[in-house]
């Protein structure tokens, strides 16, 4: 199976200087948790999630008009693959840089997509592809491997807390 069967294409971005207050309503407005962050020729150079977008807004303690994505992403690992890569490739990609989407480029690098957990699991068992034209190949095991290490907790960095006790 491949990426293009079962990944999502209408989605809503954001340029590098939009704000979080944007980025945030665009998340509101379209029930989404995450906007790809793409430049001027629709070359993606991110994502902002909804977690994000809360993390910004407190360890910087400024309003969410005032942070722009580019802040977000600036360290960022991108994690995108080609419409024509395998599901398992993507679920690998997944599990390895423990992330819950990816975006899905065309062969000139723009943005065609995204593949998120949802779709992996909307599409997984007995399901058929968005084409309707087979049924989906995806198989157990690999989501579920894929969701454990994603969903595992995470060390949590000390810059917070040692922020809230230095205002204390």
């Amino acid at each position: 199976m491949y990426i293009n069967e079962i990944m999502s294409i209408d989605v809503k971005t954001c340029m590098p200087d939009s704000n979080l207050q944007e980025v945030a309503g665009l998340m509101w407005n379209n029930d989404c948790g995450a906007i790809p962050v793409v430049n001027e020729q629709n070359i993606p150079l991110g994502v902002v999630t909804d977690r994000d977008v809360a993390m910004a807004a407190m360890l910087n303690q400024k309003p969410l008009w005032e942070l722009t994505a580019a802040e977000v992403i600036k360290e960022q690992n991108l994690c995108s693959c080609q419409q024509n890569s395998s599901l398992q490739e993507c679920l690998t990609m997944m599990k390895e840089e423990g992330v819950r989407r990816v975006l899905v480029t065309n062969t000139d690098d723009t943005l065609a997509g995204i593949v998120s957990i949802g779709d992996v699991v909307a599409f997984t068992g007995n399901s058929t592809s968005k084409s309707k034209k087979q049924p989906a190949q995806i198989k157990h095991e690999p989501v579920l491997s894929m969701l454990k290490r994603v969903s595992a907790h995470h060390m949590q960095s000390e810059q917070p807390l040692a922020m809230m006790e230095k205002e204390s």
